[in-house]
């Protein structure tokens, strides 16, 4: 699969490379997702590609060692944040900065997915030349096959091959057959999996762009306590400045956790009328708390 690393400055969420920006000095930041490391906000550690998979490591890594002795890393979108050359000149310093917020990861989060189903595309092609593969195989083991069958019938001055070896070279086709026979259906097994998984991705791209839509919505009409970041200082601040401004209007708000967008009126529902006396307010602070 071809890969483009995302390099443009612009660019916020994950691997960014500013070694440009640095004077040509090397520069990689990482800005984790909102959820990352049990909703802490913090970058978690690398972990490999599995292209079966129905969704991405949040810190996900694709490992290349080269013939020359050299090695490097690159997330899905082809940023490099790690390598070694062969002559032992390496590179693998991470300057974490601020995470993302639930919008912003969620966007990066699909971009990586696009990424994601690329790479699957190219594992279906493979899948399907194996089965190309298989069929060929097949045919040529039956005609291989009938040859040296319909060779043993026959006298030892007319035969092209002696018993023995028309016996082995059946017996060997045979096997082939059989190999290629269950070739075929673990390549069957396998596409199915990527199937279904490749699908999986699509529903999660799709939800995620529904709350992307719904979050901006939200924002803009001023109805949103975003207290996704978890890295920051005075992360609940939001929280407790709307419960202190308009608690009148708490139940039309919607609160944006790290890994979920809840309702006001339905954290409100789950406490019950305690919830609904202005001087109670920490008992919901504590409860919005206790579901990160």
């Amino acid at each position: 699969m071809k890969i483009n690393a995302i390099n443009n400055t612009n660019f916020r969420g994950l691997f960014t490379d500013k070694t440009a920006q640095n004077g040509g000095n090397w520069r990689m930041e990482y800005s984790p997702y909102s959820w990352e490391s049990n909703n802490s906000s913090k970058m978690a550690n690398k972990k490999k590609i599995d292209v079966y998979a129905s969704s991405l490591p949040d810190n996900e890594e694709i490992y290349t060692k080269f013939e020359n002795g050299g090695e490097n890393s690159k997330d899905i979108l082809g940023t490099e944040s790690y390598y070694k050359h062969s002559d032992g000149k390496m590179r693998r310093t991470i300057t974490e900065v601020p995470s993302m917020n639930r919008e912003e990861s969620l966007k990066v989060q699909n971009k990586k997915y696009d990424a994601f189903l690329d790479m699957k595309k190219d594992e279906f092609r493979r899948l399907r030349g194996n089965v190309t593969d298989v069929t060929e195989k097949v045919d040529n083991s039956i005609t291989n096959f009938r040859r040296y069958a319909d060779d043993i019938p026959l006298g030892f001055f007319a035969a092209a091959y002696d018993r023995r070896q028309a016996v082995n070279q059946m017996s060997k086709e045979f096997n082939t057959v059989v190999d290629s026979a269950k070739n075929a259906y673990t390549n069957f097994l396998d596409y199915d999996k990527l199937r279904i998984s490749a699908d999986n991705v699509r529903s999660v791209q799709k939800r995620n762009a529904e709350e992307i839509e719904k979050l901006a919505d939200l924002r803009k009409s001023g109805r949103l306590i975003d207290i996704s970041r978890r890295d920051i200082d005075e992360a609940d601040k939001p929280l407790i400045e709307s419960l202190t401004r308009g608690f009148n209007t708490i139940r039309s708000k919607f609160v944006c956790l790290p890994h979920r967008l809840i309702s006001m009126d339905e954290v409100m529902r789950s406490l019950g009328r305690a919830s609904e006396v202005p001087a109670n307010k920490q008992l919901i602070i504590d409860y919005i708390k206790r579901l990160i």
